[in-house]
């Protein structure tokens, strides 16, 4: 048996290693918009970045990355794939230090195997670098509280910057680590020189914030309505990979697993429930606080929310998760770890072969097969362009609806407004001029918001100009 267990644990990370490094579907909307934006000029990120609505750290990194190894979908997705390989062991070392070595084979575990942390880390996005960021973040708190004098603060502004600069839930996070720091602080005075070194990050911050300003006046995210409070249910659900039904049975799984982390204790035969543990109620107070207050604040905003901005809560909850099952008694702590790694890895092991996350190969497909020289190729609504565009050979004419831009970037700034002002026929006119007696292809799709019937009162009046229209 103690042969068998480090074996099961190096097969358990080797497959976690190998659906993190293989992908076969072609970059999706957010993807195909983040390489376009990272293949800019350093110099030209900025003012990309500010009407996209994103930070720039993930950019910034990505940028130098495809320098050395291109922009194939392969090589841009290989970087947050290492991120998220990176942070198991520092995972590993923070669970260790604060709970022992039990609970840290737990944690690795849950985290190679959980179906949020494989998607995240095999599409070329920020969130497999907002774990990792994270879970550092979290061992120089370690680090600093088990020392005294000044120097042991100095990683602290540095790294909570960097998390506001690479996604902005991060503020969320932080803002719950205060909270729970304050709280320790009446029996601890260590945490209040930590609180600080937090917060000083934000003038590492102070350059970017006419931009961070501007994104939350003009940005935003208008593409889905606001949620409900409910989402922070369905969050737990996503990270245990999604509704399928090991999805539902995971999240119950790790539901359960942190109410004993939080009033369970040790027993002998089983386990004890009585008054909360201080460790674990911090890690649940960070991971609900994140959670309540993004969710929040994204619900009176009418901001759209989707569960991937939650990565930065991700490390929080399966460590409360790893205490919760380390708890248990032996058999029953291998039985339900082994359950939750079981779960995981059913629902990780197909995301590397779903080649379903975007249409744009087959889009792309047929506009190969009949273009020609002076056509126009025209997206409405402006969201399908990136993906697609990618795909068709330089050279061609591509145009979005209703800005008529190149269809590389979205122009997120007051999307709603400018959208629900645009006159179909108007720009239908402009695109007739553009297209100079050329075919003119329309790749569109219904339903987006914003556009209400706009892309269909194109697709009508391009085809009574022009007599006929023919559908692929």
């Amino acid at each position: 048996m103690r042969v068998l267990r480090p074996v099961g644990l190096a097969a358990v990370l080797l497959v976690a290693v190998l659906v993190r490094l293989h992908s076969q579907s072609a970059l999706w909307l957010d993807e195909a918009l983040t390489v376009h934006i990272a293949r800019l000029p350093l110099a030209d990120l900025p003012a990309a970045l500010r009407v996209d609505g994103a930070p720039p750290v993930f950019y910034v990194l990505l940028h130098g990355w495809m320098t050395l190894f291109g922009q194939s979908p392969n090589a841009v997705r290989l970087l947050p794939a290492l991120f998220s390989l990176a942070a198991l062991p520092v995972v590993f070392s923070v669970a260790r230090r604060q709970a022992g070595r039990r609970v840290a084979i737990i944690a690795v575990l849950l985290l190679a195997t959980d179906p949020f942390a494989v998607r995240y880390a095999s599409e070329s996005r920020m969130y497999s670098l907002v774990v990792l960021e994270v879970a550092v973040g979290a061992y120089a708190v370690q680090w600093a509280w088990g020392r005294t004098g000044w120097a042991r603060l100095w990683p602290l502004p540095l790294l909570s910057a960097l998390l506001v600069l690479t996604h902005y839930w991060s503020l969320f996070l932080l803002a719950a680590v205060a909270v729970v720091l304050l709280v320790v602080s009446h029996r601890d005075r260590r945490a209040l020189p930590v609180l600080g070194a937090l917060a000083a990050g934000g003038l590492l911050v102070l350059p970017w914030l006419p931009i961070l300003l501007f994104q939350v006046s003009h940005t935003g995210a208008p593409w889905a309505p606001g949620p409900q409070l409910v989402a922070v249910l369905d969050t737990v659900t996503a990270w245990a990979g999604g509704g399928t039904g090991t999805g539902k049975l995971l999240a119950l799984l790790l539901l359960a697993a942190a109410v004993v982390a939080v009033l369970g204790r040790p027993a002998p035969g089983g386990v004890l429930l009585g008054h909360p543990r201080p460790l674990a109620s911090a890690l649940l107070g960070i991971t609900a606080g994140t959670l309540l207050l993004g969710v929040g604040t994204s619900a009176v905003l009418g901001s759209a929310y989707t569960s991937r901005y939650s990565s930065v809560a991700l490390v929080p909850m399966l460590l409360l998760v790893a205490l919760g099952l380390a708890t248990l008694p032996g058999r029953a702590a291998t039985v339900a770890t082994g359950l939750a790694v079981v779960l995981g890895l059913a629902g990780a092991v197909t995301i590397p072969f779903d080649a379903d996350k975007t249409q744009a190969p087959q889009l792309a497909a047929a506009l190969r097969a009949g273009l020609s020289p002076g056509d126009l190729v025209v997206y409405c609504p402006d969201q399908l362009g990136p993906a697609v565009s990618n795909l068709l050979p330089p050279g061609v004419r591509q145009v979005v609806y209703p800005t008529l831009a190149d269809p590389d970037r979205v122009d997120w700034v007051d999307y709603a407004s400018r959208n629900e002002a645009a006159d179909p026929a108007l720009v239908t006119a402009q695109l007739l001029q553009r297209a100079a007696g050329h075919p003119v292809w329309l790749v569109w799709q219904s339903g987006y918001r914003t556009f209400g019937t706009a892309c269909q009162q194109v697709q009508a009046l391009l085809a009574a100009d022009r007599g006929s229209a023919t559908r692929l």
